[in-house]
């Protein structure tokens, strides 16, 4: 019987959550059968962090098979560009939706080349089924699948409420997405915020958790307080540490551990303030900043609670991984709605709204004082990693290919 062939698509893979999931899930597609191979649409060899990806997996960069183009057809396509940029922007400017045809014109106008590369390799697999994850790869291959017999599915990974607003926003996704086999969303409020004649082709299936995680621990603690992520401004770690700054005038003894790498100038930007404030607020001996390491649920293991301070998230896989042993967690409430889905405000964790630090001091405060409470948090939270088991979720992405 002949094997069946599933593309994954993606920008880049630099260890990102939504690269590990979209990794992990192509690692049990092939266990199970599937002929699988991963596409990025933006990055070269060179720029790959492939950790989590099965070194048996083919890996294609895009970017090196694609040819230069000549010197009139780049012209003719940057006049593209800023023409429909221009207009799209007038749109923005009086809060109009953008017509579909001026966000198209800017679409291709940049990315014509991926998309004629993508359909090559589709138009000679014919019935290759193709996953896609995070822009702008999402559009680049329902614009390549047009017309052809490949089946396609795309999967939100972030906040849509965002996405309808940008330039390549409801007007182009109505249009344009519509003919797209299934989608496959994280939360019931990702799904709702798509157009009718998507959502109805949605379902939700939440992330799974690694199966290589270390036992639960329900011991004593150690007195770090840890967030482990992507250094970005989405993330909000400056709110984090205003909290942590409330929390450290009753309680000195407590560290602030942040885990994670800057990717890019953004990543450095915000590092830098937040340098600049531990400065100001005299906290350089109570926070500790660490790379990220393959160990590191083995270093946090023990350590007094998980934080997540993000504006919006997808659905954290630091968070569930951090259910998943057994640490009591605080996490702001934030849209696309990944928190409040897993977390049951008081039992298997603690939810706080946005943007508040005094909030997130409290909610902190309230776990370091009450050790009833963390075991509970604790106890249940680890039950997650049954739930979530990317054996489980596998099976339901199995199930809709």
């Amino acid at each position: 019987m002949e094997r069946k062939q599933v593309l994954m698509v993606m920008p880049v893979m630099k260890g990102g959550g939504a690269e590990r999931v979209a990794a992990l899930l192509m690692n049990e597609f092939q266990q199970n059968g599937f002929d699988v191979t991963f596409l990025l649409t933006s990055s070269g060899k060179e720029d790959v962090i492939r950790r989590d990806l099965n070194p048996e997996i083919d890996l294609v960069c895009l970017q090196e098979q694609l040819p230069d183009e000549g010197i009139i057809r780049k012209c003719a396509m940057k006049l593209m560009r800023l023409y429909s940029t221009v207009f799209s922007r007038m749109f923005e400017a009086f809060g109009k939706n953008v017509p579909s045809h001026f966000a198209y014109w800017s679409f291709v106008s940049q990315y014509r080349k991926e998309i004629d590369g993508i359909r090559r390799l589709l138009e000679a697999k014919p019935d290759m089924t193709v996953i896609s994850f995070l822009q702008p790869s999402v559009p680049m291959v329902l614009l390549a699948a047009e017309g052809l017999p490949n089946r396609v599915i795309f999967s939100e990974r972030g906040n849509p409420e965002r996405l309808m607003k940008h330039r390549y926003g409801r007007r182009f996704i109505e249009k344009y997405y519509k003919n797209v086999n299934a989608a496959v969303f994280q939360t019931e409020e990702a799904k709702s915020a798509y157009p009718a004649c998507i959502a109805e082709k949605g379902v939700v299936i939440p992330n799974p958790i690694k199966s290589d995680l270390p036992e639960p621990c329900f011991g004593e603690r150690n007195h770090n307080i840890t967030t482990f992520c992507r250094i970005s401004k989405e993330k909000n770690l400056p709110m984090l540490l205003e909290a942590f700054r409330l929390l450290h005038d009753e309680y000195p003894e407590y560290v602030l551990r942040i885990i994670g790498d800057t990717l890019n100038e953004e990543g450095e930007k915000v590092r830098k303030e937040l340098i600049d404030r531990i400065a100001e607020w005299h906290l350089e001996e109570s926070v500790a900043w660490c790379p990220f390491s393959s160990t590191v649920h083995e270093e946090i293991l023990k350590d007094c609670m998980y934080v997540n301070s993000s504006d919006s998230e997808g659905m954290s896989n630091a968070m569930l991984e951090a259910m998943a042993i057994g640490m009591p967690v605080v996490c702001t409430d934030c849209p696309i709605g990944g928190a409040r889905a897993i977390i049951r405000d008081g039992e298997n964790g603690l939810l706080v709204p946005v943007g508040d630090p005094e909030a997130m001091y409290r909610a902190m405060k309230r776990i370091i004082e009450d050790e009833d409470l963390a075991r509970r948090l604790s106890g249940n939270a680890a039950e997650l990693r049954k739930k979530l088991s990317l054996e489980s979720i596998a099976e339901r992405w199995m199930e809709l290919l």
